[in-house]
C-alpha cells in the first residue's frame, strides 16, 4: 500500500480515473452514503468527502460540490451498492480499492464516532470491493492517522 501511494504521488499522472465521471459520481456516492448511514451528515463529513473527491479525481472543488449536490439528494435512500462497487471493481485495481476503503474510514470517522450502523456498512462495502479484512483493518488505520 507504501508503494502503491508513493508511486502515485510520484507518477506523471497521479490521477488515474481523472477523466471518468460515472466513477467519479460512484465513488462520491458511496461516500455519501457513508456519511448520511448514521441519520445525520455534518459539515465536516461534507469537506471530508469533497477533499476526498477532489485528491482522488483530481477535479475542482467546484466539481466536487457540483457532483456532492446531485448526489445528495438520493443519500440516504438509496442502497444500491451492487452497481456501484461493482463499477468501482471493474475500474480500478486493488490497491485503488483499497484506497477508496481508507476515504470511506475516513467519512466515518469524521465524527469520531463509529456506530453499528457505519461498522456493518464498512464490513459489506468492503465486502463487495473485495478487500481483505486485513486491508480494511489497514486502510481503517490509515484514514485514522490522516484525521489525526
Amino acid at each position: 500500500m507504501i508503494e502503491f501511494l508513493k508511486n502515485w504521488v510520484s507518477s506523471d499522472n497521479p490521477h488515474p480515473h481523472e477523466q471518468d465521471d460515472n466513477l467519479v459520481e460512484a465513488v462520491s456516492a458511496l461516500l455519501l452514503e457513508a456519511a448520511m448511514i448514521d441519520g445525520q451528515i455534518d459539515s465536516a463529513e461534507i469537506e471530508q468527502t469533497k477533499h476526498a473527491i477532489c485528491s482522488f479525481f483530481d477535479i475542482s472543488e467546484a466539481q466536487a460540490t457540483q457532483t456532492i449536490q446531485k448526489l445528495s439528494e438520493d443519500a440516504g435512500h438509496k442502497h444500491e451498492f451492487h452497481s456501484l462497487t461493482k463499477q468501482i471493481r471493474e475500474s480500478c485495481d486493488y490497491e485503488e480499492r483499497i484506497y477508496i476503503l481508507s476515504m470511506l474510514w475516513q467519512i466515518v470517522l469524521a465524527d469520531d464516532e463509529i456506530d453499528q450502523l457505519e461498522s456493518n456498512l464498512m464490513r459489506r462495502l468492503s465486502g463487495l470491493l473485495f478487500v481483505s479484512d486485513v486491508d480494511s483493518g489497514k486502510a481503517k488505520q490509515q484514514a485514522r492517522t490522516r484525521l489525526a
